[in-house]
């Protein structure tokens, strides 16, 4: 049907056509619609991706174990990390300390760093685009005030010098440092003592010298503050004069009228080599304090009124050189103690009320040149150790009670000056080996039991300007020997060979004696 109304309407068409007729007015055109319609995007502008906002530092702060940075985070959506950056300023290199791809970590802790210089800081941030924006540079506040300093005082020590200085309290505290000059404006001072624990703030010096000290207080920072100046010195007042405790090494009290007993403040004098006390009314004990004066070398009591022991702590005096006790009323035993000093070169404990044995230990005196025990009440033999005295030159063991027989092995004291035996107990006979003491001058052995022959050695073989053998029980003797063996009698020798036993007159070659007094030499000494 569809097919027969296309083809009637097509001779329709044709047939007008040719009736000459005008055509019919074409029909407006009617628009098709496709299926789909294909719509084309407007064009996009391609925008390039920008560096990441940049961050400030917030903060710089230290302590004595860590720098700490801060600083502000990052708002940037295509964050890619932190890169904090270093520069130090004493060397000029800028280095990377950290790198952090985590947004929120906005601190960092510094460990090796300086705060005395300037240590700058600054953040760089990169976003995923690997662009990046460096943030304002900062720095600390600069460590340029010292610590507080200490003041430095000193103590009184019982035997040594003590110095104190107040406690400092500032957190960054590192250390005391001690210092010492020989000038009082601490010119070339050195450092002798590190103090670490900061409550500690007394320390104990040597006393071997005069020294001026003082305190720096010393941070971590290497920062230090200095004290006062003190001297190391403290004074002493004896019988109404001051005297320094250090540089005193003499001390000079005799003849002075003293009365009373030894002062304990002797024992602060640790320089101390010279303490004469000799001539004056002291009395009393021997303080326990002079056995501190190690540096003693010369002691003299000589000539007071002392009455006791000598104390067993003598032994501690190990310097000393010369020690003179005489014309006291020291009593009992000689202690052994004394015979421990060997450096002993004089001993002189005439004139006292010394008794019993005197021990062989005076034979560890090798350094001993006088030795004066006369006027005592001493028993016994007389030690044979005394020959090992090869510096002997004086020995005098005269008034005691001394018994036995005069010990050949004194001979061995070669450098034996004077002799004296004298108002002793002694017996039998003069050893003839006497003869080997060629320094021999003065020899007195009067006063005893002493029997037998009169040494013709003592005439020719030695020179002798001293002799007294008067009042023994000699009994022989050579006097044609003694008379040829060239003493000027009148002018050289004084002797005395009266009160014995001879039987026949001493001949006209002995006139009557010129005293020539040696003793008076040796008590010199």
């Amino acid at each position: 049907m569809i097919k027969y109304i296309f083809s009637s309407m097509i001779i329709m068409v044709m047939f007008w056509n040719c009736a000459g007729a005008p055509p019919p007015p074409e029909p407006e055109p009617i628009a098709s619609i496709p299926d789909s319609i294909a719509i084309v995007p407007e064009p996009v502008i391609d925008i390039p991706p920008t560096p990441p906002q940049s961050v400030a530092i917030q903060s710089v702060t230290y302590n004595r174990e860590q720098m700490k940075i801060i600083w502000e985070p990052s708002l940037d959506p295509d964050f890619k990390n932190y890169t904090l950056l270093y520069l130090n300023t004493e060397n000029g290199i800028a280095d990377t300390l950290v790198i952090y791809t985590d947004i929120s970590m906005i601190d960092y802790n510094f460990k090796n760093f300086d705060p005395k210089i300037e240590n700058w800081f600054w953040v760089k941030v990169t976003n995923n685009y690997n662009l990046s924006s460096d943030g304002t540079r900062q720095t600390h506040e600069l460590e340029t005030e010292s610590p507080n300093s200490s003041l430095l005082r000193l103590l009184n020590g019982k035997d040594d010098i003590r110095i104190c200085w107040t406690k400092n309290n500032d957190e960054d505290f590192l250390k005391y440092n001690i210092y010492r000059s020989k000038n009082k404006d601490m010119l070339n001072k050195e450092h002798i003592k590190e103090v670490f624990k900061q409550s500690d703030t007394v320390q104990v010096l040597a006393m071997d010298s005069v020294f001026f000290y003082q305190i720096g207080v010393e941070d971590v920072w290497g920062l230090e503050s200095i004290s006062n100046i003190i001297k190391g010195d403290y004074y002493i007042e004896l019988w109404g004069e001051d005297y320094s405790i250090i540089e005193t090494k003499e001390l000079d009290f005799s003849s002075r009228n003293l009365f009373g007993t030894i002062p304990q403040e002797f024992g602060k004098f640790l320089n101390l080599e010279v303490l004469l006390l000799q001539n004056n009314y002291l009395s009393g004990n021997i303080p326990d304090a002079i056995w501190k004066l190690r540096k003693l070398k010369v002691f003299n009591l000589s000539n007071n009124q002392f009455k006791s022991k000598i104390p067993e702590g003598i032994h501690k005096l190990y310097s000393l050189e010369e020690l003179w006790m005489s014309n006291n009323g020291f009593m009992g035993e000689i202690p052994y103690q004394v015979f421990t000093l060997n450096n002993l070169t004089h001993l002189n404990l005439s004139s006292n009320q010394f008794s019993g044995n005197l021990s062989e230990a005076v034979g560890n005196l090798n350094n001993l040149v006088y030795l004066n025990l006369y006027d005592n009440r001493l028993t016994g033999f007389i030690p044979i150790e005394i020959g090992k005295l090869r510096k002997l030159e004086f020995l005098s063991l005269g008034e005691n009670w001394f018994t036995g027989n005069i010990p050949i092995e004194l001979t061995n004291a070669k450098n034996l000056q004077s002799l004296a035996l004298f108002n002793n107990q002694l017996v039998g006979s003069i050893p003839g080996q006497i003869k080997l003491l060629k320094n021999l001058k003065y020899l007195s052995i009067f006063g005893n039991r002493l029997n037998g022959e009169v040494p013709v050695e003592l005439f020719t073989d030695l020179n002798l300007s001293y002799l007294k053998l008067n009042n023994n029980l000699l009994d022989q003797i050579d006097i044609q020997s003694i008379c040829e063996s060239g003493y000027d009698w009148n002018k050289i020798m004084y002797y005395d060979l009266s009160e014995n036993a001879f039987e026949e007159e001493l001949p006209i070659c002995f006139p009557e004696p010129n005293f020539f007094e040696l003793y008076t030499s040796f008590n010199k000494k």
